[in-house]
């Protein structure tokens, strides 16, 4: 066994050992940093990190403190008061990731408590909209049922069988999402809607007359008028009684 071999061997040898006292003493910490989380800063222990609403109000809980009435929870009576105090810990450098629980009516009349993105956010079952998707380009559907203009102008968008467009932003959905733009939308699958009697107020405004649907007017009768005196090739009706 030559020097060069008993080198390499050494060297092994202490690799191996050092990770072994690595491993054992040192302990492993993950080094990810995930951007979309909020980072917590001030002490961790005095950081609510339960939010539960019930009917209109909501409750803010510390688990990691004891129960004491109106301290933890922390009772708001409407979502304006929530959004105060959050202005206000945020202005003063509090900034918590709180898990947010919504009570709900399940299928069996049982009240349960759902998960939800954030009292602002109640996509039930859907991920957050991710501010880097809202800023993606937008994609021209190709759409064979608006082709040969200008006899197909202005025509419903055709049946897409096939789900091309799925994960793409596209021009359908910019039109359905520039409702959400204003400050209140007459769109009731908006969350900006205003209500029913808004939503009244530009329909008879006269802002939809062109998408009203009304009885289809069919033609005239032909000419099918009858002269008894003038000649025809067959005669007319005999009363037999």
């Amino acid at each position: 066994m030559n020097r060069t071999q008993i080198y390499v061997s050494l060297f092994f040898i202490i690799a191996f050992l050092a990770g072994v006292y690595l491993i054992l003493n040192g302990g492993l910490t993950e080094g990810f940093n995930s951007s979309s989380m909020e980072q917590t800063t001030g002490p961790t222990s005095s950081c609510p990190n339960l939010l539960i609403r019930k009917g209109n109000g909501l409750l803010l809980y510390n688990t990691k403190a004891p129960i004491v009435d109106g301290v933890n929870p922390l009772p708001f009576f409407n979502l304006d008061e929530y959004i105060n105090y959050l202005e206000i810990q945020r202005n003063q450098g509090n900034t918590c990731p709180v898990l947010y629980l919504q009570q709900e009516n399940n299928a069996q009349g049982h009240d349960v408590l759902r998960v939800r993105p954030s009292p602002f956010d109640l996509q039930g079952g859907l991920q957050p909209m991710n501010q880097i998707d809202q800023n993606k380009p937008v994609v021209t559907v190709v759409d064979a049922s608006r082709e040969n203009s200008p006899y197909n102008a202005n025509n419903y968008a055709g049946f897409d069988p096939l789900n091309q467009y799925i994960g793409v932003y596209t021009n359908l959905d910019q039109i359905h999402n520039s409702t959400k733009q204003n400050k209140i939308s007459d769109n009731p699958m908006d969350p900006n809607w205003a209500g029913v009697i808004y939503t009244q107020q530009m329909i008879d405004s006269g802002k939809y007359a062109d998408n009203n649907i009304t009885r289809p007017v069919y033609g005239g009768p032909p000419n099918t008028s009858f002269y008894p005196g003038l000649p025809a090739p067959m005669k007319g009706p005999v009363d037999q009684l």
